[in-house]
């Protein structure tokens, strides 16, 4: 389905009832990539999958990518949908989306689970960001003969220059969170550690053997960390 919000045509799916959940996929992808998770929350919650702005089927709008932006536009599709609160998951630039949220409309969330995910760039991996770069480096080439190239590395970008927010500005989150990363994730283990010390009462999960892809490469292990920690927390009822 798609809504008006910002300026673009945001697309999303939604199915199943209860408590509404939201997932929020990563840089490139589309919300595709939860299928197997919608497919098992929907159980349990009314679960919605958003295309970011220039992602999947969401158009692009005019204003330059940001999470900022992003995070504007999830928090006008919960308006237009008349959701008050929901349970967020984010993977990777869905948890840095899911983060800009929490700062801006910390309201909006009863609790939220963040995959692989960093504040600044230099919470990456050097080999990683490394190899992001130079793939940068040549979609800059490929893009001056190809539109398409130009959106892939605006998107692309998006890893090389953000986030950039402070460990300051974490400490405002007050957002019961879980952060997630694999045992061999691209995000080092000490930057998730920086975030969970600063978020009040944030809870900190490694996943041994884990790459940064394991939620979708350990999906039954994924759904049920995201089912217990909420339940545990006795936020769902």
């Amino acid at each position: 389905m798609f809504i008006k919000v910002n300026g673009i045509d945001l697309f999303y799916e939604k199915s199943g009832q209860g408590s509404p959940i939201i997932l929020l996929h990563g840089n490139g992808e589309d919300l595709h990539i939860f299928d197997s998770a919608i497919s098992c929350f929907s159980h349990h919650y009314k679960t919605i999958a958003v295309d970011t702005r220039g992602h999947g089927q969401s158009t692009c709008g005019t204003k330059p990518f940001h999470f900022h932006t992003f995070a504007a536009d999830f928090i006008a599709l919960l308006d237009a949908l008349q959701i008050d609160k929901v349970y967020l998951v984010g993977f990777s630039d869905g948890a840095i989306t899911a983060l800009h949220v929490a700062l801006k409309a910390p309201e909006r969330i009863r609790a939220m689970i963040l995959l692989g995910v960093n504040y600044h760039p230099k919470g990456l991996l050097l080999k990683s960001r490394i190899l992001i770069r130079l793939v940068y480096i040549g979609l800059i080439v490929a893009a001056l003969f190809s539109k398409k190239i130009r959106k892939r590395k605006e998107i692309w970008g998006l890893m090389v220059f953000q986030p950039n927010l402070t460990l300051a500005e974490l400490s405002q989150i007050t957002t019961p969170t879980l952060v997630v990363t694999g045992e061999h994730d691209m995000v080092r283990q000490s930057h998730n550690n920086e975030i969970v010390h600063v978020i009040k009462g944030a809870n900190r999960l490694i996943i041994k053997d884990g790459d940064h892809f394991w939620p979708f490469k350990k999906p039954e292990l994924f759904h049920q960390c995201v089912i217990d920690f909420f339940y545990n927390l006795h936020i769902v009822k």
